[in-house]
């Protein structure tokens, strides 16, 4: 290392300050004197960077007309609100081609609640509309009521001051009337067979109408609307058979629907005799057979709940036929003889009463049905929308109990919450329940709500 000079070693720069020190007392030999006066010398290093300065006003009016500035600030304004001007009109177009939601799914009257059967040659008016209100239903059905000679009168087979006093009963209420649709093929001295007028509606061959005149579809508007107006009859029920029979009826009915949906006319196609329909309810799986069979389209189920002697089926397994017939898609017409109706109210009441609050919900109403597959003798079921809560529905129609799994469905949660239990004693509402292990008493039946897994 080379020697240090005034403390800074050979070779290194000495930093440079803004004052210098002079040793004043300091001799021509370098000897030193008394302690030394460091005397301070500021040196100014002068700031080549100037200020910045904004410009002044009357520097700024120099520019105001000038013609450059004044053409751009022109530009700039109009360039501002033609893109607000872009921008709405793009929000208004996006809103107008976007795809619109989906409307929300409906069902007509006559498809939300099911419907009593009322016997007009024995039951007092009075009763039948306590009975009706009491099961928590809003349609009464009374078959056959239009006459197949004309369209235009009773069926006279019928009393008709009892039918009338029947219907006036009814009329003060918001409960809706059904009968049958027109009847085919018609008698030969019918109104439409004898008048040549309406030749072309009626097959003289066979006297069956031709579904395919395109006049019949305006013309049995006018008579279905004659039928509300004059007796209040709103709802008009085609039998399966029918259908399966002459095809074309099917799209007449829909038609008819359509054309008087307005007028509050329904026209419901699919009527079913249960117990024509299923075989034995004594053999395991044929009623859930028959279900599954029938609810890829809205049915019209008419059955006798307390029927004694209801062909294969004891008393004992009505319950759970009402039940299930009531939760799956379908209208259950409930068939009660005048003189039963207390049996009815006794053994089937409550069921038809929980399962009408029931078809309120959504589930019910619009939803999808998965069946529980079962070597018993059981209907079991899962009602389930989304953005709704999901239910499980079972019944026994055997003497023995079984252990149903509702959880081999994937939307099926471990547990839920009962809401109706049939049999009574041994589960309460509101309870959980294990939907691994939902336990059915011989001839029980229970709901369990659920929270459905997507």
């Amino acid at each position: 290392m080379g020697e240090e000079k005034n403390g800074v070693p050979n070779g290194d720069m000495a930093p440079q300050e803004e004052s210098s020190k002079v040793l004043l007392n300091e001799g021509a030999d370098g000897a030193k004197g008394e302690e030394p006066v460091i005397a301070h010398t500021k040196v100014a290093i002068p700031n080549n960077e100037e200020e910045f300065r904004g410009l002044t006003k009357a520097e700024l009016m120099q520019f105001a007309k000038d013609p450059f500035w004044v053409r751009l600030r022109i530009f700039l304004m109009i360039l501002f609100w033609a893109s607000w001007v872009l921008m709405l009109a793009l929000a208004v177009w996006f809103v107008i081609r976007a795809p619109g939601c989906a409307p929300p799914p409906t069902i007509s009257w006559m498809e939300e609640s099911a419907m009593l059967e009322i016997d007009v040659n024995t039951m007092v008016p009075s009763d039948a509309v306590s009975l009706v209100s009491s099961l928590g239903v809003s349609s009464f059905y009374i078959p056959a009521l239009i006459s197949d000679h004309d369209y235009y009168k009773l069926n006279p087979n019928y009393v008709a001051e009892k039918v009338l006093a029947m219907l006036e009963a009814f009329s003060i209420g918001e409960t809706h009337g059904v009968t049958d649709f027109v009847s085919s093929p018609v008698k030969s001295y019918h109104a439409w067979a004898v008048n040549t007028s309406y030749s072309n509606f009626v097959n003289l061959n066979d006297l069956t109408l031709n579904y395919y005149e395109p006049e019949l579809d305006a013309e049995l508007q006018k008579v279905l609307v004659f039928w509300k107006d004059t007796y209040n009859i709103t709802g008009f029920t085609v039998a399966e058979s029918e259908i399966d029979n002459n095809p074309q009826l099917l799209n007449l009915t829909r038609s008819l629907n359509e054309a008087l949906g307005d007028q509050d006319i329904v026209v419901g196609e699919g009527m079913i005799e249960v117990a024509s329909a299923v075989s034995d309810l004594n053999i395991p799986g044929s009623f859930q057979e028959f279900l599954e069979s029938n609810v890829d389209s809205w049915r019209y189920y008419k059955f006798e709940p307390v029927l004694e002697n209801h062909r294969t089926a004891s008393p004992g397994q009505m319950p759970g036929v009402t039940l299930s017939l009531m939760l799956v898609p379908g209208t259950p017409i409930l068939q009660i003889p005048g003189n039963n109706v207390e049996n009815f109210t006794k053994t089937i009441g409550s069921v038809v009463q929980e399962c009408s609050e029931l078809r309120h919900k959504d589930a019910f109403k619009f939803g999808d049905i998965y069946f529980v597959n079962s070597t018993e003798n059981i209907v079991a079921f899962t009602r389930t929308l989304k953005g709704t809560p999901g239910y499980a529905v079972a019944s026994n129609l055997g003497a023995e109990s079984v252990l149903l799994d509702f959880t081999v469905f994937e939307h099926v949660p471990s547990s839920g919450t009962l809401v109706y239990n049939m049999t009574g004693p041994g589960l309460e509402d509101n309870m959980k329940v294990d939907l691994s292990q939902v336990i059915l008493e011989s001839h029980g039946g229970v709901v369990i709500q659920f929270v459905t897994q997507h």
